[in-house]
């Protein structure tokens, strides 16, 4: 899969939303979680939303679970989110529907601007809660293991801070994958790509981990 480069006026409106769209805090109504927020576009006049919530007692320089939560229109084929802002070397999240219209969850890395391989560093549960779709959109919510941590290809551990801003990217398709019902079916080339920065320090939970044990059950 090759992440491709954005086009004329998409490309900027992308660009002016992506700068702009402020973080914001969710509180869900129904996981219980306090999410850090962010919108972004990949149309004209449509958008994604992308929330993370994580534990408040989490040190700087370590690894730590996180919960993210995407919410879609119904005409997104496949959304992805590349925790360190950008394709190659770090772990990608992607996300789509299969036939029955359950949420399918895809660990994910690239190497390159290459299609991205599986990818066992990072495991992703995803909550019966929190997870619904209408008429217009389709959302899940999903605990990550391994998310915030990585090894990088020269050896060196790169850490996502829980006290500031992380450079967060996303990669759209309206095209479903080739094998919707299988984590690891080819997936067709993004259409719009797009980046910001999160505020970790806004998706902090004091009830992190008694929330997502009840959400686990």
């Amino acid at each position: 899969m090759l992440w491709s480069l954005w086009f004329g006026i998409v490309a900027a409106l992308l660009s002016r939303t992506v700068t702009a769209a402020a973080n914001a805090i969710y509180q869900d109504p129904d996981t219980g979680l306090v999410f850090s927020s962010n919108y972004a576009l990949y149309k004209v006049d449509k958008g994604i939303t992308f929330r993370v919530a994580i534990p408040s007692d989490v040190q700087t320089y370590t690894s730590y679970d996180a919960v993210v939560q995407v919410v879609a229109p119904n005409d997104v084929g496949w959304v992805g989110i590349a925790w360190a802002g950008s394709m190659p070397r770090n772990p990608l999240l992607v996300a789509w529907r299969n036939t029955n219209n359950q949420v399918v969850l895809s660990s994910r890395w690239a190497n390159g601007h290459i299609t991205p391989n599986t990818y066992a560093g990072a495991q992703y549960t995803l909550f019966k809660t929190g997870t619904k779709s209408n008429g217009t959109h389709w959302q899940y919510t999903a605990l990550c293991k391994g998310c915030t941590s990585w090894t990088t290809d020269t050896g060196a551990s790169r850490y996502l801070s829980p006290r500031g801003g992380n450079r967060l990217a996303f990669a759209y398709s309206p095209g479903r994958p080739s094998s919707p019902n299988s984590a690891t079916s080819s997936i067709p080339i993004h259409e719009v790509h797009g980046y910001w920065q999160h505020d970790f320090s806004g998706a902090a939970n004091s009830n992190f981990e008694t929330t997502v044990e009840r959400l686990s059950v």
